[in-house]
């Protein structure tokens, strides 16, 4: 950020150009060796350190021509950085409003009205100012990305679908996961209607754009469960082990319940038995070790923790095996249980491969960077002792 030191470099120049300025203009004999009080003013608030002053009056001062406006520009973009919104928009507002500047200084004069306006949360006004230099073809990169960013804070899915299409065009490169997720964000809004079809017809368009998008296969095992179709929404669940292992954790609850709605535990306990087979996460070991029993359950835990380490497996062994605990050894265990559970309860679970982000509730943007599909499930190892940054679930 700029300080006063900064700012009065940037003044210095402009208070010269000023002064030529002032100089270079036709007057009237008798007032050809009269000062003009109001420069030596700002040049006086200049030489006292009242940087603010100074910039006022020499921007008073200083006429807007297709000379002087590169200035105004630097001073208005100045402005923003510094945090003085209001100032910056009056320097541009002023800039847009000259009808004698080149038409490609108005046009910057309008990103940079544009931007100010992003800055102060008039997103109604910039996205005005960003479609106009979208229609005469100028400066499309930043215009399409934060026409996005606009249709992303005001969560219209369909116009920031439109908005990327768009910019895929221009940077010739394809966006397919942000695609898919805002796709994503419709067939949630319409499953808390419980509009099951039109969510369903998202979650196909999503996969069309992303055939790995694990939301997208959540959110149709989850619509067709509110059909009632549950063979449709354990195929939809199914789908995640295929398209990223990692998520299987999201699958287990869901699709215990479809196959219980369609009597075949059968199914369900060869499908464990598969998903444990494969490199899966714990929570699949353990949801085996629950379903086939305390005995079986315990050894087969110990089983996968002979070669595989994991708090939360550990932590649940523990948990199954406490009544044959050794007598030595059944008080120190159960308070490490103790202390293990509450370390786990508050641990993270996902975490941002952007940013580091990290917290306990999956967001498909990560609330601090703003990338999309960049939270995955945490190494269950690493879990109690991450010391990356953590958000409340």
């Amino acid at each position: 950020m700029f300080d006063a030191f900064g700012l009065a470099l940037l003044l210095m120049p402009m208070a010269g150009a000023v002064g030529w300025y002032l100089r270079s203009r036709v007057r009237p004999p008798e007032a050809a060796a009269a000062p003009n009080t109001d420069y030596l003013q700002g040049v006086q608030y200049l030489v006292n350190d009242e940087t603010d002053k100074a910039m006022d009056v020499f921007i008073r001062l200083l006429e807007v021509d297709n000379d002087t406006v590169e200035t105004h520009l630097a001073l208005g973009s100045l402005f923003r950085r510094r945090g003085e919104v209001d100032r910056a928009l009056r320097v541009h507002q002023n800039l847009v409003a000259r009808p004698n500047l080149d038409h490609q200084y108005r046009n910057r004069a309008r990103l940079e009205l544009a931007q100010d306006y992003m800055k102060a949360g008039v997103l109604d006004r910039a996205e005005g100012l960003y479609l106009e230099l979208l229609e005469q073809g100028m400066f499309l990169d930043v215009a399409l990305a934060s026409l996005v960013s606009i249709y992303e804070k005001e969560r219209d899915w369909e116009r920031a679908i439109e908005a990327t299409r768009r910019q895929e065009k221009v940077q010739g490169r394809p966006e397919p996961r942000r695609l898919a997720q805002y796709a994503c964000e419709l067939a949630e809004e319409a499953l808390w209607q419980k509009d099951t079809k039109t969510a369903l017809q998202w979650t196909k368009k999503a996969l069309a754009d992303d055939r790995d998008c694990v939301r997208a296969s959540l959110l149709e095992g989850k619509a067709r469960e509110a059909a009632e179709d549950p063979k449709g929404a354990i195929r939809a669940y199914r789908r995640v082990v295929r398209q990223d292992t990692r998520y299987v954790v999201e699958t287990l609850q869901p699709l215990k319940r479809c196959y219980a709605a369609v009597d075949d535990r059968d199914q369900w306990l060869s499908l464990l038995h598969e998903l444990a087979s494969a490199e899966a996460p714990p929570a699949v070991q353990i949801a085996l070790a629950d379903e086939i029993g305390n005995g079986q359950g315990v050894e087969r835990l110990a089983e996968y923790l002979s070669h595989t380490p994991s708090w939360t497996a550990f932590n649940h062994l523990l948990a199954l095996n406490q009544t044959e605990l050794p007598g030595p050894l059944a008080a120190p265990l159960e308070t490490l249980h103790t202390a293990l559970k509450a370390t786990l309860a508050s641990a993270p679970l996902y975490a941002c491969q952007q940013c580091g982000f990290s917290g306990r509730a999956i967001h498909w943007q990560c609330p601090s960077c703003r990338h999309w599909s960049s939270m995955v499930p945490v190494s269950d190892v690493a879990r109690p002792g991450m010391g990356s940054r953590q958000a409340a679930s």
